[in-house]
């Protein structure tokens, strides 16, 4: 029942079936949380800047989403992934051998405008990781208001991120074409400040979005909102579920 409604919903508009979107936001609170004990134990390093640490950070968000894992994260303003491999509390904690998993997050504009050492610390900091035992996740970001201009847009942004990706053979955590495929649906919604910084409502995406990644599952049905409407939460988690084909 809880497929056929959100593929409805899918299917004919998210915002024009008021009474199908009741339905499923009471099947789902009459069910347990789907963070629940079936939901495996990981341990999680973020890696980044400002977009990962605004709105309290990703770490404690996807903590919200995942109760029983350990998430931690180093993300200085304006970070790019150069300045961790040459910060040694990065290297140490990569190097402590205590993750399942770690995010990187680049400056966001680097992907584009300086791609070859994108590519040149991200693999540096990926054969780190892969010694001390964990899995990269590479943290694709979205298409910034300011810097369209300098062609940072959501598919070139999808583009190197995918390539990248494939040639490390890593996991890209498509948080950018969430945030795409959010506004074609709902334009009307902030995900992010004219310097694109995340607002709440894109920290809640993106961390739907890692949820869907790291554990493998829908985040479609995760009761915690932060502080959002049950509208926006759920509509939010059935962006992040289609983007990633769940």
């Amino acid at each position: 029942m809880m497929t056929y409604l959100k593929n409805k919903i899918s299917s004919m508009g998210y915002l024009k079936f008021p009474v199908l979107i009741l339905l499923l936001m009471l099947l789902l609170n009459s069910c347990a949380s789907i963070s629940g004990p079936d939901i495996p134990s990981k341990k999680i390093l973020f890696i980044g800047n400002s977009y990962t640490d605004f709105n309290k950070g990703l770490d404690y968000q996807l903590l919200k989403f995942a109760p029983n894992s350990d998430a931690m994260r180093i993300s200085p303003g304006g970070y790019t992934l150069q300045n961790h491999w040459e910060d040694a509390n990065t290297l140490e904690a990569i190097r402590s051998g205590e993750w399942d998993m770690v995010v990187l997050q680049e400056q966001s504009q680097t992907p584009i405008n300086g791609y070859k050492i994108f590519a040149e610390y991200a693999q540096k900091l990926d054969t780190e990781i892969k010694a001390a035992g964990a899995e990269t996740i590479l943290f694709m970001t979205w298409q910034r208001p300011d810097s369209v201009q300098y062609g940072v847009t959501t598919q070139a942004l999808s583009n190197n991120y995918t390539y990248l990706g494939q040639q490390l053979g890593v996991k890209v955590a498509p948080v950018g074409l969430a945030f795409a495929n959010a506004l074609r649906e709902r334009p009307d919604l902030l995900l992010y400040s004219e310097d694109g910084h995340p607002t709440l409502h894109g920290t809640y995406l993106a961390t739907a979005v890692f949820y869907g990644v790291i554990y493998d599952r829908s985040p479609v049905g995760i009761r915690y909102t932060s502080d959002l409407t049950d509208e926006d939460a759920l509509f939010l988690q059935t962006i992040a579920a289609q983007t990633l084909g769940k």
